[in-house]
Formats: C-alpha cells, sequence, structure tokens
C-alpha cells in the first residue's frame, strides 16, 4: 500500500490535515474560519504551525512571488492563516474580538498581491 498524495510540499505532509480548513485562498477567507472555528480547533492548528512556521518561510523563501508550484502555495495560505489563529489564541483567548459584530460588514475587495485578494 503506497502512502496517500500530501498537497503540501513533502518536508510539510504532517501539515495535511489543517489544509482543508486553513488554507484559505484571501485574507476574508482565512479571517471567517478562524472567527468560526471552535478555540479547540484554533489551538491545535496553532500549537501544530506555529513550530514549523520558520521552516515553512524558509522553504518559500526560494520562490520568487507568484511562481511557486501549487504545493507551496498551498503552504503559503496556510502560513498565513497563523497569524489569525495566533490572534484568537495569544489575545482574544476566543475565535473574536469581545464585542465585535459578526459577521462583520466589511469585504477586503483587493489587497496585496498573490494571496492578499
Amino acid at each position: 500500500m503506497t502512502a496517500p498524495e500530501s498537497s503540501l510540499p513533502r518536508d510539510f505532509a504532517d501539515l495535511e490535515p489543517f489544509v482543508a480548513y486553513w488554507a484559505g485562498e484571501t485574507n476574508d477567507i482565512r479571517w471567517d474560519r478562524r472567527s468560526r472555528a471552535p478555540m479547540e480547533q484554533i489551538r491545535r492548528f496553532y500549537d501544530a504551525m506555529l513550530p514549523r512556521a520558520d521552516e515553512a518561510l524558509t522553504y518559500l523563501e526560494q520562490f520568487p512571488l507568484g511562481e511557486a508550484p501549487a504545493d507551496a502555495t498551498r503552504l503559503l495560505c496556510l502560513l498565513l492563516s497563523l497569524p489569525h489563529a495566533a490572534m484568537a489564541v495569544e489575545f482574544h483567548r476566543q475565535p473574536r474580538a469581545a464585542a465585535s459584530p459578526f459577521p462583520h460588514g466589511m469585504n477586503v475587495a483587493k489587497g496585496p498581491w498573490p494571496q492578499g485578494w
């Protein structure tokens, strides 16, 4: 029996369980997923991703912006969810800021390219 393929670079296959939920392609998607996730799920992602962040950044630096292969782009999107999770874990201690409306009415239509749109 062969091992299932990962949608991430081989050295980051252990993060595969987080891809479907946390590797949102836009900032709005990543924010919304953090806002909807229970703290237990946020904490599991945060605890798995934080120790791998420097290694992921080092890996991603080999590609010019916008020219990374699909597996590296997914890793970037996963990495970009880490600050969202960190806000919940380190600052708010809950998925959303206290007394903040949810869902909010602001939608970021365009941002830094390529993963900010």
